[in-house]
């Protein structure tokens, strides 16, 4: 029987959480890589899937899209730790993976997208509008507050998002995170976002980087850094951020 393949692009958030996952799993892929917005609108890519996006799992034929869904078809095919049997904390997984879409991918909308891939831009004014749901923090009316205080809360209560233990929604949510930090892209500081102001949030993303996995998945993003930084020094400069 052939390998899973796996469609995938290592500066793609969903796509690095995908490729975590199987190293800290120990499960074995094929990665294959494909660019967003160029291999994926192929006739080839197109014609395997309705849904042509990256990354995209091709188990033997079996072809599925979306990172979450392919992170829940692998742990339950392969029993991860990281996507726990318990109906509790599978529930709260998957709670946490519906609310990721329209909330926690805000930060890569605000932050990333308008330096490397402004194509996934709606209008001009997008990013400013995202960078506004991502900070702010209405304590007094909880479910109409930013990303960033609400995961700030999540944390509050538990030391992962889901309870105890790591699950795919760790993964998954550092992927938007991490790559603004300093170590690599620095897109916090290039919009004037204090990470230090949510001290739960820092703490986790230390403790996330202490995954098994985490150097490996993230060694593409932390090589290409150096090359691209001028890129986000000249938002930086311009104020566009």
């Amino acid at each position: 029987m052939a390998p899973i393949k796996i469609y995938s692009m290592p500066i793609s958030q969903p796509a690095r959480a995908v490729s975590w996952a199987c190293a800290y799993e120990k499960t074995e892929v094929e990665e294959i890589f494909a660019m967003p917005g160029k291999d994926n609108k192929s006739p080839e890519y197109r014609s395997r899937h309705s849904i042509a996006t990256i990354p995209q799992l091709d188990d033997n034929g079996y072809i599925l899209s979306e990172s979450h869904a392919i992170m829940c078809y692998l742990g339950d095919k392969f029993n991860w730790s990281l996507y726990p049997k318990d109906p509790k904390v599978r529930g709260r997984v998957h709670e946490y993976m519906n609310w990721h879409h329209s909330n926690a991918r805000k930060i890569t909308f605000a932050l990333f997208c308008p330096i490397f891939r402004p194509d996934l831009l709606a209008s001009p004014d997008a990013p400013a509008l995202f960078k506004k749901e991502l900070l702010q923090d209405n304590s007094h009316v909880p479910q109409t507050s930013g990303v960033l205080p609400t995961i700030e809360r999540m944390l509050s209560q538990q030391k992962w998002l889901c309870g105890d233990v790591p699950t795919v929604a760790d993964l998954s949510l550092y992927c938007e995170i991490g790559q603004c930090l300093d170590k690599f892209l620095g897109l916090f500081s290039a919009a004037k976002i204090d990470i230090n102001s949510y001290p739960k949030i820092k703490a986790w993303c230390e403790e996330c980087e202490k995954l098994p996995g985490f150097e490996s998945s993230h060694k593409a993003l932390a090589d290409v850094c150096p090359t691209v930084k001028s890129k986000v020094d000249e938002f930086k400069i311009e104020s566009k951020l």
